[in-house]
């Protein structure tokens, strides 16, 4: 009787199995088999203390040592950790190769604050049963929780390859993955969980966090609106959708998504700042500029949080031209970086000094770029050791910088020491610390002619950039097909120069990009009449050369291209403060793919055919 009911409690059947140990009980009161088993029943149903009961009438009849491990999980869910550990240890005493009585005795030494002995309990029940998935996954979940989470994914990885086909396996992984800030890594196993429970919206909505996190934002977006569909009130989920949209520019559709999110969690900082970000790329920089404000001010929220919803702020006050508080803003950014600190060397303040200051590069190329328009306002102030990328060294090199004091151009390869600084600054806070908010044009001196003189070529030159890093979250947005320039790289009379590898992918003729660093790419733009880019460090390093440069910019695009940071010129041509000799054109409207570039594409296309007539 008892083994017909501890089957039925396995199907999930508690109430069959408990009818049928009611009447058999009344009639066999002696039975120690079936109170252990209505014990079992009682602790399926939450009723623990039932349970302990029922268990203690067994005992009193026959010893058996998994009674003592029902008895000692019952205790655990009372809360009663020494008395379940008592238990337990009676069952292991007259089992010990039972892996079972280890687990529990485990959890009841967790609770009792003893660590390394529940780790060592765990050992046991993965010695005893190295081929059971669930053992290993049980020790994985210990160590995670006690933050020894690189042995715990080694561990998870194991039960993962015991049991391949095992759900809980899959899931368990992929969660520890993602605690470790390795979601794209768990992609797969949170992709197998989704495929076996198509309509489980949780196991939807983690698998389409993680494609969101690798980058695969189309699937994101369509595995997130199922499970947004199964369960609409999920506030995260419609956060993954309306991320999703975003980066695919869909804006309209992430304003929707995002507010939808906002509404079902209005005091979670993270959401609120992503409602935001959707604002301000649509254009609505009043509202979005309250919500940041309100994130900041808000109690309650982490200092990640703050510096988030400020560094936003930054991007909503740069964009409208608010430079003296946007520079200050933007200072936050310094809170959002993984890594650590470039240096340990105190902060320069931008004070005058005989000895010399640190300048570094952070984030991207273009940046790097932009901002060493502010190295000279340095250098009046102080000698400055100047640290830039690689690959930008020798064309920094070769600029002769206007200060007062000398710049020594280091790779940041070789930054590893001081080089003589006793104080340190990004160039990305120059304009903050000395007080420069306003727009200015430079077009920096070479200490030798980038161009060799040669015999100019019949035609119109033009270089090219399509596409930037995949891995900036809004490159697809940012980044063109190249059989979308077609018309304009097939136009008669021009010749088309690559300024990015990946050449020989052109539907059309393109002249590759020659190996070598951005002083190598400078020089070759140098030879050129004019360049087309979408926002890298092409646009920055053509403009940087006074080159003819059109951008083809995105809806909702960086703050420096925005209107505080163009003028109107000549044939109504918005034109860059930045970069005097570039012409800044922008979709019209948001969209995902092809379509919003058509119209920018048109006007370039036109523009170099008056180019190529005049030439003519």
């Amino acid at each position: 009787m008892a083994e017909t009911a501890l089957g039925l409690l396995a199907q999930g059947k508690a109430e069959q199995a408990a009818a049928l140990l009611r009447p058999h009980l009344a009639q066999n009161p002696q039975d120690g088999a079936a109170w252990h088993a209505f014990g079992c029943v009682a602790l399926a149903n939450g009723s623990a203390q039932a349970a302990v009961q029922c268990v203690a009438k067994a005992l009193e009849l026959e010893s058996q040592p998994h009674f003592y491990s029902t008895q000692g999980q019952a205790l655990l869910a009372l809360g009663h950790a020494e008395a379940a550990r008592a238990a337990l240890h009676v069952a292991i005493m007259q089992s010990p190769r039972d892996p079972r009585p280890h687990q529990l005795m485990a959890e009841a030494l967790e609770a009792l604050g003893r660590f390394d002995d529940a780790a060592q309990a765990l050992r046991n029940a993965v010695r005893l049963r190295p081929l059971e998935s669930e053992r290993h996954g049980a020790l994985a979940a210990f160590l995670a929780r006690h933050g020894q989470m690189a042995e715990a994914l080694v561990v998870s990885r194991h039960a993962v390859a015991i049991a391949p086909h095992s759900i809980l396996a899959q899931n368990q992984h992929a969660l520890l993955l993602e605690r470790a800030d390795k979601l794209p890594e768990a992609t797969p196993f949170f992709g197998a969980v989704a495929q076996a429970l198509p309509d489980n919206a949780v196991a939807l909505a983690n698998y389409g966090a993680a494609l969101y996190a690798k980058g695969d934002f189309a699937e994101a977006r369509s595995i997130g609106q199922r499970s947004a569909n199964l369960q609409p009130e999920a506030a995260e989920t419609q956060n993954n959708v309306g991320l999703s949209n975003l980066a695919l520019g869909a804006l309209p559709e992430a304003m929707q998504a995002l507010e939808q999110a906002r509404k079902l969690a209005p005091h979670d900082a993270r959401i609120a700042t992503n409602y935001g970000t959707a604002l301000s790329d649509m254009g609505h920089y009043t509202q979005a500029e309250a919500l940041f404000r309100q994130v900041e001010a808000a109690p309650n929220i982490t200092a990640l949080e703050r510096a988030r919803a400020r560094f936003n702020l930054a991007t909503v006050l740069l964009t409208e031209g608010r430079f003296k508080e946007g520079w200050a803003c933007f200072e936050a950014r310094k809170n959002l970086q993984t890594g650590g600190a470039f240096t340990t060397l105190p902060a320069w303040q931008g004070q005058a000094q005989t000895q010399p200051v640190l300048l570094y590069a952070e984030q991207g190329l273009g940046d790097c770029l932009h901002f060493l328009r502010y190295v000279n306002a340095a250098a009046r102030r102080a000698p400055v050791v100047l640290v830039v990328p690689q690959v930008l060294c020798s064309l920094v090199a070769h600029i002769v910088f206007e200060g007062t004091y000398t710049v020594q151009v280091v790779a940041r390869c070789d930054a590893d020491h001081t080089h003589g600084a006793v104080s340190a600054c990004s160039m990305l806070s120059l304009p903050h610390i000395m007080g420069m908010s306003t727009p200015f044009a430079w077009l920096p001196r070479f200490k030798q002619p980038l161009l060799v003189p040669e015999k100019k070529q019949q035609g119109l030159r033009i270089g090219v950039c399509w596409s930037g890093n995949p891995t900036y979250r809004f490159d697809k947005r940012r980044s063109i097909e190249l059989t979308v320039l077609e018309s304009l790289c097939t136009l008669p009379g021009i010749t088309v120069q690559a300024l990015q590898p990946e050449a020989h992918k052109s539907p059309f003729t393109l002249t590759p990009l020659p190996q070598g660093d951005m002083l190598q790419t400078a020089r070759l733009i140098a030879t050129l009449d004019c360049v087309v880019s979408v926002d890298t460090a092409v646009v920055h390093l053509a403009g940087l050369l006074g080159k003819p440069t059109w951008l083809l910019n995105r809806f909702g695009g960086d703050w420096r291209w925005a209107k505080a940071s163009t003028k109107i010129g000549g044939q109504e041509q918005v034109m860059s403060l930045w970069y005097p000799h570039t012409h800044v054109i922008t979709q019209q409207k948001p969209g995902e793919g092809n379509a919003p570039w058509h119209e920018p594409v048109r006007q370039v296309t036109a523009a170099l055919c008056k180019l190529v007539k005049k030439g003519a």
